[in-house]
Formats: C-alpha cells, structure tokens, sequence
C-alpha cells in the first residue's frame, strides 16, 4: 500500500524524543515558551494573542476550554463555512485538524475521543494590524514555531491549521476602497482598482464594488476568503472572461516570516509579487493587502441548459447516456470560445439523486447548465436547442434518453452574484478529491470511444453503489489565455490552454476512525484508481490546488509545473526558517507532517 510520506505515522521519529532539534517546537520540548513569554508577546501586540479554545468545547461534560457558544448553537451552525470563518480556531474541514473537538453526531465526531487542542493551533493572532503580524511572526520564527494563516479557513486540504502552531488571523483587515487614477508602479498609466484587507470574504467585496458600479474577478462562493483563492489562482464567474483571480493583482502587501513588512508588485520585491500571484497561499507570507483590478459590470447574466439521463434500464439506454456526456463534454471549448461558462456536472448510481430522480438509472446522468454574459435568451436558446439535437443525433435515437429542458432566465449581474450569508453549507465535512485542467486537446481533439473511455475510468468509485460525480468547470478558455503576459504571476502554466477545471470524488472517507488513518487510506485509493487516468488523458496539463489531491505523488508537477524550482528560491528567501509549512505546498516534501502526533520534522537525508 502507497502511504503517502506527508501523512504517514512517524511512529518511530516520536519514540526517541519529542525534542528533536529537525522539528519545530511542541509544548513538550523544554524550548517551549513559557506562559510569561507568551504573555510577553501578548503584552508586545496590544492584547490580540488567544489561547485556542475549541467552539465545541460547550458539547462535552464541563466544557473545558470555557467555550462561550451553547453546544446546541454550535451544532446548528457546524456546516455552515460562515460560522468557521468567525470562530477564532476552526477550519471548515476539521478532518485537517485531527477532528480534534467537533460536536456529537457530526462528521468526524468519535465517542470517548473528548475535546482537545490536537491538531488545531496552540494560540492565535486576532490581528488588527500589520505590525501585530510582524511582531508574532518574527517572534514565532526565532523560536522555531510553526506558523499558519486562516483567513476564513475555507479551504479543501487543511493549510489554515496545524499542530502546535501560532496561527495569524487576518479576518480584521476588511478595508475596501476604489481609487479610480491609481498609478500602476513603473508605469505612466492609472487604472480603477479596488484596495482590499485579505481578511475579506468574495461577498464583502462583491458588495463594495456593486456599490462602486463595477465588478472584480473572484470565487464563486461568497464565504470563501480572498488570500487563500487569489494565491493559488483562483477561479469564478468573470475567469473565462478576464482571468484568473490572481492576473488581476497589481500590487500586494506581505509580512514575512522574519518580520519584514514589503510592497511586492512589477517593480520592488518582484519575486515575492510573482510568487503570491499563483504560487500557494501561506507559503511565502502573511498578504495583507490586494490591489485588484475592475471591470465594468456585465448588463445581464443568462442561464439555460438541460439535464438527461437513460430512458430505461437496457444497454442501449446505459451506452446511449454515456455517448451523450462525450459529445457534451467534447463540445466545451466551442461553446467557451463562443462566450458561454458555467458546469457541466455527471453522476452514477446513488448520486444520480442530485437530479432528483427516485431510482438510480445505468450508465450516468448529467447536468448541463450554461452562463452568459451581456446575451439574450434567444441566443442561449439557440445554443441549447442545438447542443441538444447533437446529444440526440449521437445516440443514434432520442427514445434512449430522458432529456430535460431547463427554462432559460435573465437576471441582473448583482442579482446572480449577491452573496446570501448562508449560502455554503458544505462545510464540516470529511473533504479529498481529485481534479484536472482539460484543454482542447483533451476534450475535442480526441476519438469519441476514448474520450467516453477516460469519462467512465474518471467516474469509478470506491463503493460502486454509492457512485460519484465529474464536475467540468468552464473557468478557462479565452480569459486566462489572453491575460498579458506581465500579469500571469507563477500560476500554473497549464491554466493557459485549458478550456475545463474538472473534479471528481470517489474515495470513502471513513471518519469514524483516526483522521490520519483515513486520509492516507483515501489518497491510496486516489493513487492506485484516479491519478493514472488523468496522468494518461492530460499528462501535460496539472491541477487547480486549491481543489485538488495534496497527497498525488506528482504534485509538484501538477501544481506548479515548470514554475517549482523559482517558487522554492523564492520560498526559502522569504521564509527563510521554513516557518510555513502546507501539505503540497512549495517545500513540503523537505518535512513530514504527522497528524496524529501533530509533529512537523525535517525528512532525514
């Protein structure tokens, strides 16, 4: 079994001393600070140090750590990524934190495990200023303490927490301001830009700028934060149309592990720029500060599209849904170049649920759901209505499937993105997937049986009746291809040809059992069914990390491709204590993280 090094038990690293010069500091090491010096730095960052205590605290007998929230209060509000954002300590997928005190009867809760600190920060910056981060960082950085970032702590693979850290809060720093003549640095030239505090979420700044009468490239869900998603990339509504998140950045401000307090855009500190523009999120610093473009907001947002599944229960029916998905899927990067985003999104077996439909039909169902921009209904229309007739015409027969019709709206810009404060309410959960950048290559410029071969190896699930799901993100196409080459930063190079973000599920998480145990399991998984078919499909391509595998043995290449070697100078430049530490993360593979013991040691050469 492939146990991937990051995660496995370092059962013998633990035995001989917890005091381990290769590794940062545990409260177990005599090193540890004392409670006068945390209280020093306390004293030294104007009060804002806190020492973790669990919001689920209030769930178990005595409520230990004085939890201020009632166990039933923090039940309810569990799976919603807006209450993670604002409790101090918690990540919305607390499976990267060891479950270390989650309420009864959620996700990840084990009856006689009790409530810990685990795998969740030692103390945490409330920060409210720049020099509150310098202070602590470069405090933690001299005492070899491990520092991680949560800005709202949504994120998929558990770089917002850790072991024995001292976490910086940046959720205090929401300023947002336009500045209609801003001077771009080295350059007789202005743009209208809007200056944003990290600790922003995509709701708070879809907001201001709605108000500002114009529109900023960002996530799709408006609870996620702007440090973690402009980092590594970042994708949303506007991205088939002007870029990622992070080619709309001319100017950042980062705290580096040493403390230093540095402008990074095209003219000072032009490494750093480069690297927090795409290169990973809490790797390189604390951003406290993005400078972004806008654009003038779309006059409309048009929707349409169609779901289908097979008809009946025979083969002809089963290899009928399988063919259309193939032509859909091969039509992605002719609808794109045409204007068109949104999903397109398979399912099998029991998943098939999400469609509604009482029993599970063979083969896979799907849904196709079209946005466009500045476009009339007539026009979606029209490219429904032939999409459609060319699923029909590759099944040979439309008696073999069930099309839908989805009736086709128009809305306001602001109405299709106005943040709803409880919209995202997966959080939670017991998170791991798999994903990868298709270009035209992989999806048009291929035979019809082999392209509806990797479609059905990609929906394989570890548990057949449960089934799973293949989501096609029309994110890429003419946006991230067109984006000047001086505002590209170190995103994967990849994102430039490709026309599809495409994920998927599979593996079962069993998270009833040690945290660990379980993710290594579900990356073995990974690695033995789902790796090799992307690896075979789209070898030359890579993955959108902030929604992809962290334990792929090929993730250097799949997240930072021919970038990794400049990113890992400027890592080790800017974060020369090697302080940050994220699983796949530029570095990474120089330590081993063990989540059950939450020690962070260097790889013994």
């Amino acid at each position: 079994m492939l146990l991937p090094k990051t995660i496995c038990l370092l059962s013998t690293l633990v035995t001989f001393s917890f005091a381990s010069p290769n590794c940062k500091l545990s409260p177990a090491d005599s090193a540890w600070p004392s409670t006068n010096e945390w209280a020093a730095l306390n004293r030294s960052i104007d009060g804002v140090l806190v020492k973790t205590a669990p919001i689920a605290s209030s769930c178990y007998p005595g409520n230990p750590f004085n939890s201020p929230e009632n166990c039933t209060s923090v039940q309810d509000k569990w799976y919603y990524a807006a209450h993670h954002a604002v409790w101090p300590e918690s990540v919305d997928y607390p499976i990267y934190s060891n479950n270390s005190c989650v309420p009864k009867g959620v996700t990840g809760y084990a009856e006689g495990k009790g409530c810990n600190i685990g795998g969740l920060p030692q103390y945490i910056v409330n920060a409210t200023t720049i020099e509150h981060v310098s202070k602590a960082m470069s405090w933690a950085s001299k005492r070899n303490i491990r520092i991680v970032v949560k800005g709202t702590g949504h994120d998929l693979n558990g770089r917002s927490t850790g072991a024995f850290a001292l976490s910086i809060w940046t959720h205090n720093f929401k300023h947002i301001e336009r500045r209609c003549g801003w001077k771009l640095p080295g350059q007789n030239k202005t743009e209208d830009v809007v200056v944003c505090g990290s600790g922003n979420n995509w709701g708070s700044v879809y907001t201001a700028v709605h108000h500002m009468g114009r529109a900023v490239v960002g996530g799709e869900d408006a609870t996620v934060g702007l440090g973690g998603l402009i980092q590594n990339g970042g994708h949303g509504y506007l991205s088939s149309h002007h870029g990622l998140a992070s080619d709309q950045v001319y100017q950042v401000t980062v705290v580096t592990t040493d403390g230093r307090q540095l402008i990074a855009n095209s003219v000072e500190n032009k490494d750093l720029f480069w690297a927090v523009r795409g290169g990973g999120g809490g790797q390189y610093g604390v951003v406290t500060e993005f400078i972004l473009k806008t654009y003038p907001v779309p006059a409309n947002v048009v929707m349409g599209g169609f779901s289908f599944h097979a008809a009946d229960s025979s083969n002809t029916s089963e290899t009928a849904s399988w063919n259309a998905l193939s032509e859909v899927v091969s039509s992605i990067p002719d609808l794109m170049d045409s204007g068109l985003n949104g999903n397109v999104t398979a399912y099998t077996k029991a998943m098939t649920t999400a469609l509604g439909l009482k029993e599970a039909p063979p083969g896979v169902a799907a849904v196709v759901g079209f946005v466009g921009f500045n476009m009339t209904t007539d026009h979606m229309d029209h490219i429904v209505d032939k999409l459609s007739a060319q699923v029909v015409t590759s099944t040979g027969n439309g008696n073999y499937l069930n099309i839908s019709r989805q009736q086709t709206s128009s809305q306001s810009y602001w109405s299709f993105v106005k943040p709803e404060p409880l919209s995202s309410s997966s959080a939670g959960a017991a998170s791991l997937m798999t994903s990868r950048l298709m270009g035209r290559r992989e999806l048009s410029d291929i035979a019809p049986n082999k392209l509806t071969d990797y479609l059905q190896q990609s929906l394989v699930s570890e548990n057949p009746e449960t089934g799973t799901m293949l989501l096609f993100g029309l994110q890429g196409g003419r946006g991230p291809a067109k984006v000047p080459a001086s505002m590209r930063g170190s995103v994967l190079p990849a994102w430039r040809t490709a026309y599809a973000h495409v994920m998927t599920l599979g593996a079962t998480i069993n998270a009833t059992i040690d945290a660990s145990e379980s993710l290594s399991n579900a990356a073995d998984w990974y690695e033995t069914f789902k790796e090799p078919v992307w690896r075979n499909w789209a070898p030359n391509t890579g993955a959108y990390m902030n929604e992809g595998n962290p334990f792929s043995s090929t993730w250097k290449n799949d997240f930072y491709g021919e970038n990794y070697e400049k990113l890992l100078a400027a890592k080790l430049k800017f974060d020369p204590s090697e302080s940050l530490f994220v699983w796949s993360g530029v570095g990474s593979d120089l330590w081993n993280y063990d989540l059950s013991s939450g020690l962070l040691c260097r790889v013994e050469s």
